[in-house]
């Protein structure tokens, strides 16, 4: 009898040895595989990007959406006569570029983060007309949020014209910054808390 009871404790040792020792598997791997990624321009990207009012917006040599509020512009009598916006006052720009969900991936959440910029106030408006989901006159500024479920959502396929509206202060000189567009499908919407 004390036999048997040996034995089965062995067993029972050995077993949960062998538990704890793991059955053999592997703890890690690496295995190579080819992945093709082609990077586009805005205007034919997953989220395009594409001027609307050419006299503020246009496309630069690498496919970006480029903001020009300045001689750039082209603005005046004669071009160029216009060197910026003046100081201590209010401009509105209404289209000036569209966000656009192309994607084939679903309804997507969009917001745009403005960084580095020095002025009393920027507004990223949804202009309105254009998207099905998104009202006119709808904040797309980031820093109106705290929540990605309160985000604006471009339903698929869906577009928003965004007015910008800027309030200049004392300053002069380039007081510029950069918009980063930010979007992400329903149910990644959660990534873009870090933006908020």
């Amino acid at each position: 009898m004390q036999r048997r009871k040996y034995l089965a404790a062995i067993g029972s040792m050995a077993a949960a040895g062998g538990a704890v020792m793991g059955t053999g598997a592997f703890e890690t791997s690496g295995s190579r595989r080819t992945t093709e990624v082609r990077v586009a321009p805005d205007s034919s990207g997953y989220v395009e990007i594409s001027a609307l009012n050419e006299t503020y917006a246009s496309g630069t040599g690498s496919g970006q959406l480029t903001l020009n509020f300045d001689e750039e512009a082209s603005v005046g009598i004669f071009d160029g006569d216009a060197q910026g916006l003046n100081a201590n006052s209010t401009f509105e720009f209404d289209e000036v570029f569209r966000v656009a969900n192309i994607a084939g991936l679903g309804d997507m959440r969009v917001v745009i983060r403005a960084s580095g910029f020095d002025l009393e106030r920027l507004e990223l408006t949804a202009n309105g007309e254009e998207a099905t989901a998104i009202e006119s006159g709808t904040s797309l500024r980031a820093a109106d949020y705290d929540s990605v479920d309160a985000l604006p959502k471009l339903v698929e396929p869906d577009a928003v014209d965004v007015d910008i509206e800027i309030e200049t202060g004392d300053d002069t000189g380039n007081v510029g910054g950069t918009l980063t567009i930010h979007t992400a499908t329903g149910g990644n919407r959660e990534d873009l808390s870090d933006v908020l």
